[in-house]
């Protein structure tokens, strides 16, 4: 009839076993409801980020192309315009780079910083030689012309 208070449940487990069988479901269960907080959460910000390389991408192939279209244009013997397609080209460099270090800020670096400065550098030693009165840049622009190429198919094969 009744029952005398005993330490032993259901199943002959003590019921300290027991109550710690019911924390430990309570804990998993809190548990799973945390990761899919999180997961939900966190979808949303893994797809901005996908979009943000993607602009970054997209800005730095069109910057690329301005300086490629712009050395084409570059004179084969220091025309009056040569300076000011070589700043055309240095802004577009220069917008690159810091595009490029904007990702590298998120967290995945687009392009090698030294190959950057690279062509920088290239373009500076182009417009000295122009500002100090050289004649022939033939040399210089083919230099420019090729460095440029070579980073255009480099950014169009990021993804």
């Amino acid at each position: 009839m009744y029952r005398r208070y005993s330490q032993v449940g259901d199943g002959n487990m003590p019921l300290s076993q027991i109550n710690r069988n019911r924390i430990k479901n309570i804990l998993i269960i809190l548990l799973l409801a945390a990761l899919i907080a999180l997961l939900v959460i966190s979808l949303p910000l893994i797809r901005r980020q996908n979009e943000a390389r993607s602009n970054y991408i997209l800005r730095i192939q069109t910057e690329c192309e301005d300086a490629v279209r712009q050395a084409y244009t570059l004179s084969r013997n220091a025309g009056s315009d040569s300076a000011s397609n070589l700043a055309k080209i240095r802004c577009s460099i220069y917008s690159i780079r810091i595009i490029n270090d904007i990702s590298s800020a998120s967290g995945s670096q687009l392009l090698d910083k030294d190959s950057l400065m690279t062509i920088q550098n290239m373009v500076d030693r182009y417009q000295e030689y122009v500002g100090a009165g050289g004649l022939r840049t033939g040399e210089y622009a083919t230099t420019l012309q090729s460095a440029l190429e070579e980073l255009q198919l480099t950014v169009s094969n990021l993804e």
